[in-house]
């Protein structure tokens, strides 16, 4: 977490550098929550039919993923669906809505999807980590300037749970609902 703080300006080299700001993001991540999941993803004969997980973007700050070696894992960039090639011994880095809106768009949530494979079973592990649930998610006040200015609304994860359960047609996920236009 330090390492994308001073990557934002936000977390110099010595003490004297840090804010308090900085010091609670840090503290509340410290006690926000860890959620391992585990995917199984079986072999589907007409994977045209079904998708292993819809489009969409992890809500939390960070997530890491352990894949085997069956491809699925696939990103959107530029309107287009690209594979992520599993690489043996890695982790692949998402990042989340949290750290989007923290960073005030400087780092970009990125919506994923799974797809199944006809032939083989397909694993992974997510180790999610969020914010405290009560916690309110804003941009980081520095980043925010003339040339800079605030993108995003304050969010919880009342307002997310509230998003996600109401049965009004989605237009949009999550964070482009945060988005200020």
């Amino acid at each position: 977490m330090e390492a994308i703080l001073e990557s934002l300006g936000l977390w110099g080299a010595t003490k004297d550098d840090r804010t308090p700001e900085n010091d609670e993001i840090l503290k509340q991540l410290d006690g926000g929550s860890q959620l391992m999941v585990v995917n199984c993803f079986p072999p589907c004969p007409e994977p045209d039919l079904t998708l292993g997980m819809p489009p969409h973007s992890d809500y939390g700050f960070l997530t890491l993923l352990l894949q085997d070696d069956v491809e699925g894992l696939q990103i959107q960039y530029k309107g287009e669906w690209i594979t992520v090639e599993p690489m043996q011994n890695s982790f692949v880095v998402n990042i989340g809505d949290h750290l989007e809106i923290f960073s005030n768009g400087r780092y970009k949530s990125v919506l994923h999807r799974v797809i199944v494979n006809p032939a083989k079973l397909r694993l992974s592990v997510a180790l999610l980590h969020s914010l405290p649930f009560d916690y309110m998610v804003r941009p980081s006040p520095k980043l925010i300037d003339d040339a800079n200015p605030r993108r995003y609304k304050d969010t919880d994860f009342a307002t997310f749970l509230h998003y996600i359960s109401t049965c009004e047609p989605k237009k949009k996920n999550f964070l482009e609902s945060r988005k200020f236009t």
